[in-house]
């Protein structure tokens, strides 16, 4: 989670309101807070200690932050997807098909999240039943990336059940991730080859529209239930329920 950024500082050393935009604000914060969601989870704790490491102040942390340790998961989710864009960005993809593409990024997303323990921690703050719609967003933004830097650019009905198909398999792989032990993740590519494999051509999703939905609703169910099994390989994992954040005092 190293997302760096210049700022300047006042006498103290804090980023102030005048010094520092939002966005290098939730930069140094999200920079900061690896150590402590590993500890805490995608907690109130967790938040206060990344705004005091990061120097930020109380005004601009809530601000930057106004939804609490939300933002902050949101923040992690799309600086993955920023590093994911980035690194196909950097890629010839003209001799490859459409499904090697999507392979390919799916791949560069997981890896773009780092440490699985922040993984472990943001699944289980979001299978909460309160943070469930932040989660769906998170998630249909992620597979919107990745199937833009795909290279898709469909403008019909088939953005969605494109989107909707690829939501379960971005799903299942990520918590078949979590439960890889090895040292190249060479199982986990594995099994997002035969998900993709195992999914009807792309193509054709406008046919099966209706299939799609279905899919995509009897795997969100799965998923919970999925991660709860994941989640209860170690303890400690799950967060406090969180009420709301005022900020560092």
């Amino acid at each position: 989670m190293r997302v760096r950024a210049l700022h300047r500082r006042n006498g103290r050393g804090r980023l102030t309101r005048a010094s520092a935009s939002l966005a290098t604000a939730r930069a140094a914060v999200l920079d900061a807070a690896e150590a402590a969601v590993i500890a805490f989870g995608w907690s109130t704790k967790a938040l206060d200690a990344a705004v005091a490491q990061a120097g930020i102040d109380a005004p601009l942390a809530r601000r930057a932050f106004p939804r609490g340790p939300r933002s902050l998961l949101d923040e992690f989710h799309r600086a993955g997807d920023a590093r994911m864009a980035a690194a196909m960005a950097s890629l010839d993809l003209a001799a490859l098909r459409t499904g090697q593409r999507i392979a390919l990024a799916v791949r560069r997303r997981i890896e773009a999240i780092g440490d699985k323990r922040l993984a472990r921690r943001a699944v289980a703050f979001q299978v909460l039943p309160e943070n469930a719609p932040s989660a769906a967003r998170s998630l249909a933004r992620s597979v919107d990336a990745i199937w833009r830097a795909a290279g898709d650019r469909s403008l019909d009905f088939s953005y969605y059940t494109k989107r909707a198909t690829l939501a379960a398999v971005y799903a299942a792989t990520v918590l078949y991730w979590l439960q890889d032990s090895s040292d190249d993740g060479a199982p986990t590519w594995a099994f997002l080859n035969r998900r993709l494999r195992g999914v009807a051509a792309f193509g054709a999703a406008r046919k099966r529209a209706s299939a799609a939905v279905e899919g995509i609703a009897s795997g969100a169910l799965g998923f919970a239930k999925r991660a709860a099994g994941v989640l209860r390989q170690g303890p400690g994992v799950f967060p406090t329920r969180w009420t709301g954040w005022r900020g560092t005092r």
